[in-house]
């Protein structure tokens, strides 16, 4: 098969997708043909007027390693294969429509007004690099290994040329490619309507110079080479933001989500507000990198979340699609984790989202940050326990380090012991902490625990959100628990609720909503209890302290909540 016949071929097997009934295709006589033309007059205004507009999709391509081609061939033979290589690759470019901007030694700058048009191009060309006859040194043919780059965006022809970034990224992602190899972006490929079978996704690459990443896939066709090492530019493993400060570290609780995600690909993660849920799920996640592929993404959870997701991601939307149908098409193929944030403000609908991303892609893995976790088939559920002695006294420390004082969490050791280290209550000493010091919150808080967590009404607003969130039965068992300082097992529950219906989904709930903490005595019942700090609260300022009978003003507080949520009313009655 000869160099014109192969290069046919090639675009031929693209032929559905050079042929687009509503592109701006124009034949090359009207085009190439009329700016090389001796007629024309060569004005700039004729060369803008021809030249593509709106969507433009460009070609750029070089001679990996032309330097030391030359070298080896010398400069008689070097001239004879850059001849014939120009000859070539304009014959299929006159095939195909493109219009040659800049060609500059070994290298072409192409504009073409359809994608479709400008692929089938770049197949021609290295098919007919491929069947052309190339002058060999010591029986090996020198033949010229060409990288090319495509990308589509939106360009407006200036001076003869065009001024914007879309021409900068074709030029780094012609560089991200190998010798006989063809790189286009994402863009271009869903602009040309190339089908699975003609290219393969070789992730999200970070481009320098470029802000964000840009998804790089790689054109496949009959004839042309598959295998290439990996893309010389940084691939882009994930999106987590950067903190601030190095969070506290929580070995515990990662082992726990280690372990969830060994038995679901799906978990979530939940607990009070100011338990440091984002914080940990950002760097638990950090450290998995190397265990996924093709990377981990968080986005928060919003009203839109395949939008949210498509703008976390970098991807653009597709007219006529649902944003989910392109973020699924996304992650398909890819094994990877995604972490989204605030997870308990999706309705039915969008929960019912995620759990359709899940099934269509078998390799990614989800967990869902929330105050509460998610009901979805197949979820395993973890809540923040507690944080430890060690983990609660950082937090503090930490908190107080916002604020400008140095305490340390040996200083804060004592102080977030006495409040069973309950994240809200770590959060409502801070403001003290940090202007007087921990020994001295000690004695106000063991003077009047009340008056000083709640001192600027932060702590009681934390606490109504969350027994605002839950159900009437488990408001009914928290009422139950919360005159027990020492806890109650589970047997102790049922005949505290007097075998309510729903008393043990109550129970779960109450836990999952990190309002009551378990502890395990060895060889003896799991004990629930109520964290003090909210027991305090709870009971007002006249409570005896020690186990005492509810008074007045915590049934008042509690009750109210489920007076006001009727049909939960009725569950509990």
């Amino acid at each position: 098969m000869d160099t014109t016949t192969a290069s046919h071929a090639a675009l031929t097997s693209f032929e559905p997708l050079f042929t687009n009934e509503t592109s701006e295709f124009r034949h090359p006589s009207d085009v190439a043909g009329r700016l090389a033309a001796p007629g024309g007059d060569g004005s700039a205004g004729e060369r803008r007027a021809l030249l593509p507009a709106g969507d433009v999709t460009f070609l750029f391509t070089d001679i990996e390693g032309s330097t030391r081609l030359a070298s080896g061939l010398g400069a008689e033979r070097y001239r004879v294969v850059l001849h014939r290589h120009r000859a070539l690759v304009r014959e299929v470019l006159r095939a195909a429509g493109g219009v040659e901007i800049d060609t500059e030694g070994d290298s072409f700058f192409v504009a073409f007004h359809d994608a479709a048009a400008a692929c089938a191009a770049a197949v021609g060309i290295q098919t007919a690099l491929r069947g052309a006859a190339w002058p060999d040194q010591d029986g090996a043919p020198l033949r010229p290994r060409v990288r090319m780059g495509l990308h589509t965006g939106e360009a407006w022809p200036s001076a003869g040329g065009y001024a914007t970034p879309e021409v900068h990224k074709t030029a780094r992602i012609c560089s991200a490619a190998h010798g006989d190899q063809i790189l286009a972006s994402a863009a271009c490929a869903a602009a040309a309507g190339l089908p699975p079978e003609r290219m393969r996704r070789l992730g999200d690459f970070e481009l320098r110079g470029l802000p964000g990443a840009t998804e790089l896939v790689q054109l496949r066709a009959p004839g042309l080479p598959e295998r290439f090492p990996p893309p010389p530019v940084r691939p882009r493993r994930h999106n987590l933001p950067h903190a601030l400060k190095p969070p506290v570290d929580r070995p515990d609780d990662a082992r726990e989500l280690d372990r969830a995600f060994a038995v679901s690909r799906m978990v979530t993660l939940s607990g009070l507000p100011g338990c440091g849920k984002t914080t940990f799920a950002r760097a638990w996640a950090r450290k998995r990198l190397s265990c996924y592929e093709h990377g981990v993404w968080y986005s928060k959870a919003g009203p839109d979340l395949g939008k949210a997701l498509l703008d976390a991601l970098d991807l653009r939307s597709e007219p006529l699609r649902e944003p989910m149908r392109t973020v699924i098409d996304h992650f398909r193929d890819r094994q990877a984790l995604l972490v989204v944030d605030g997870t308990d403000q999706l309705g039915a609908e969008r929960r019912n989202e995620l759990l359709l991303l899940l099934e269509s892609c078998p390799d990614l893995h989800l967990l869902a940050v929330g105050r509460r976790p998610l009901d979805l088939p197949g979820a395993v559920k973890r809540a923040l326990d507690l944080p430890s002695s060690g983990v609660g006294a950082a937090m503090l420390a930490g908190f107080c380090e916002d604020r400008g004082a140095p305490w340390t969490a040996a200083d804060c050791r004592g102080l977030a012991a006495a409040v069973e280290n309950f994240p809200p209550a770590l959060l409502a000493l801070a403001d003290l902490v940090a202007l007087a010091s921990p020994q001295a919150a000690l004695r106000r808080l063991r003077d009047d625990p009340v008056a000083v967590l709640d001192a600027g009404g932060r702590f009681r607003e934390a606490i109504d959100d969350a027994v605002a969130a839950i159900s009437g039965p488990a408001r009914a068992v928290l009422l139950e628990l919360a005159g027990r300082e020492r806890g109650a097992s589970v047997d102790e529950v049922l005949d505290l609720c007097r075998q309510r219906d729903g008393s043990l989904e109550a129970l779960v709930e109450l836990v999952d909503a990190a309002l009551v903490v378990i502890e395990r005595p060895a060889m003896d019942q799991a004990v629930y209890r109520v964290p003090a700090p909210l027991r305090w609260l709870l009971a007002g300022p006249d409570a005896e302290p020690g186990p005492a009978p509810l008074t007045a003003g915590f049934a008042e507080r509690l009750v109210h909540p489920v007076a006001i949520d009727a049909p939960r009313l009725k569950a509990v009655a």
